[in-house]
């Protein structure tokens, strides 16, 4: 080996500790002496912040093995010839073929170059520098390293970018429901700290009613997990600690040595959101602090809209409880001025007579959403499926409601297109899970329809009789047919 690679004058004497982050660093050589320089010679190295951690195999199947444990590795240094002449090329195929992984830098170093020419290599295998051990000295060796940490740390913004756009697309579908949001925020928080680039974490909190209390919504970095759901007082360092009262009370910003303290204010509420950033590795830019400034406005907007609407669901559920409550005190008109109402009176008075009034009463709300079940021309399941999502989205205000006419309509909407035998839709429920109220409110709809059809007793027998432990309890239906001269005459 020559003494220009063993970098010996050039190597620091002092074994620098390394941070709490690092790039990890695969070593594959024969050569227990390459393994030592590699170190030695990058002892010192720091890249954003970032020190190098070291993993040595000594030959190809040790670094497969190595190459599965650490696939978030940011380059592997490889040796061509170890036990075989070709085991490095072989160990590069596998890290991009087998293992699947185009991330991690290759830097292919040869001391025979004869026996891989370097041309070759370069068309044949996905490898990302070819260096000859002969004229590696350790001023190459670190510009190497470097360039390669650099492509490796924009390879994951943009992957990482890509991940974020994912999210905020699949959640665009959906945007003003609470769950897609949640998602919505988070892959903006992602795409965000990409964008901005060498922050160790991001934190997006929102205030509750009365200000007092900020809670992270969105997190990604450092303790990304442990932090959503927590407040964000307790989750960020001392020194941004001290300025979050004075941005939240100013509605301003705080650029720190290396964090961020940016509020979000909200228009639709007196308390909005604040947005941290924190372990940066440089000064930002007018441009970042204009991205930055794009985010607090667009995201809260968003948050907004939700907020919004969440509130417009509460108000509509309360006016759905109002409207029960109201039918309840004035019962026997209802039931005068409805036919299915009747019907579904006398079927719940038949199976569950304390339920019979609610019931009853829960017809009129359920009767409402008929309109929006209109959506499929056909009974494909498909289309049955895109009526329900439309019932289920129209119609989440009711989950709010608290009158117990209000929570069974709301239940058989949700529920009409499941079967007692287990093969219905949604959720596949079965049996019992089922509320009767739904099957009273069902049957109903179809012995109505039935009757105006003039269809007779004989037939909808018949029909009902194939749908015993199908589509309704057995034990239901035997009452309902009991019941069938009377319910027609109502």
């Amino acid at each position: 080996m020559s003494n220009q690679f063993m970098f010996a004058d050039e190597a620091s004497q002092q074994n620098t500790k390394l941070p709490t982050e690092y790039w990890k660093i695969l070593i594959v050589d024969d050569e227990p002496e390459v393994h030592a320089v590699t170190k030695l010679a990058l002892n010192d190295f720091n890249f954003l912040g970032r020190g190098l951690k070291f993993y040595s195999a000594f030959s190809g199947e040790e670094a497969k093995k190595l190459i599965d444990e650490h696939p978030d590795a940011a380059i592997l240094l490889l040796d061509v010839v170890m036990e075989t002449d070709d085991a490095g090329l072989q160990v590069a195929r596998y890290i991009r073929e087998k293992a699947d992984n185009h991330f991690t830098r290759i830097i292919l170093r040869t001391g025979q170059p004869g026996q891989a020419p370097e041309r070759t290599v370069i068309v044949n295998y996905d490898i990302n520098d070819y260096k000859s051990k002969t004229e590696l000295t350790a001023q190459k060796l670190f510009t190497a390293v470097m360039s390669s940490l650099r492509s490796y740390r924009d390879i994951m913004s943009i992957d990482q970018s890509r991940h974020g756009l994912e999210k905020i697309i699949s959640a665009s579908t959906n945007l003003y429901a609470l769950q897609p949001m949640n998602s919505f925020v988070d892959g903006l928080v992602q795409q965000l700290s990409w964008v901005i680039g060498g922050a160790k974490q991001t934190l997006y909190a929102t205030a509750n009613e009365e200000g007092t209390s900020y809670k992270v919504l969105a997190a990604h970095g450092e303790d990304s997990q442990v932090s959503v759901g927590q407040t964000l007082r307790s989750v960020i360092p001392s020194k941004a600690l001290a300025e979050l009262e004075n941005v939240i009370a100013n509605h301003g910003s705080f650029y720190g040595e290396d964090f961020v303290l940016l509020y979000c204010r909200s228009h639709c509420r007196a308390h909005g959101s604040v947005l941290f950033i924190g372990g940066l590795s440089r000064t930002l830019t007018a441009d970042d602090h204009h991205v930055l400034q794009l985010f607090a406005e667009n995201v809260q907007l968003a948050q907004d809209n939700v907020v919004c609407l969440e509130d417009s669901d509460h108000f509509l559920a309360r006016l759905a409880d109002q409207l029960m409550l109201h039918n309840a005190n004035h019962f026997n008109n209802v039931l005068d001025g409805s036919r299915e109402g009747r019907i579904a009176y006398r079927l719940s008075q038949a199976v569950n007579a304390d339920e019979a009034e609610a019931t009853a009463l829960a017809w009129s709300l359920f009767a409402q959403a008929r309109p929006l079940l209109d959506c499929a021309s056909t009974a494909v399941a498909a289309n049955e499926t895109t009526c329900q999502q439309r019932v289920a989205r129209s119609l989440r205000a009711l989950t709010h409601g608290q009158h117990d006419a209000t929570q069974k309509a709301h239940r058989a909407l949700m529920e009409r297109l499941e079967r007692w035998d287990g093969l219905g839709l949604p959720e596949g429920k079965q049996g019992s899970d089922i509320a009767l109220s739904t099957q009273v409110l069902l049957l109903t709809e179809q012995l109505a329809d039935w009757f105006e059809e003039e269809t007779s007793d004989a037939d909808i027998k018949t029909r009902l009789d194939d749908e015993k432990g199908r589509y309704y309890s057995p034990e239901f239906l035997e009452q309902a047919l009991k019941l069938l001269p009377e319910l027609r005459n109502l």
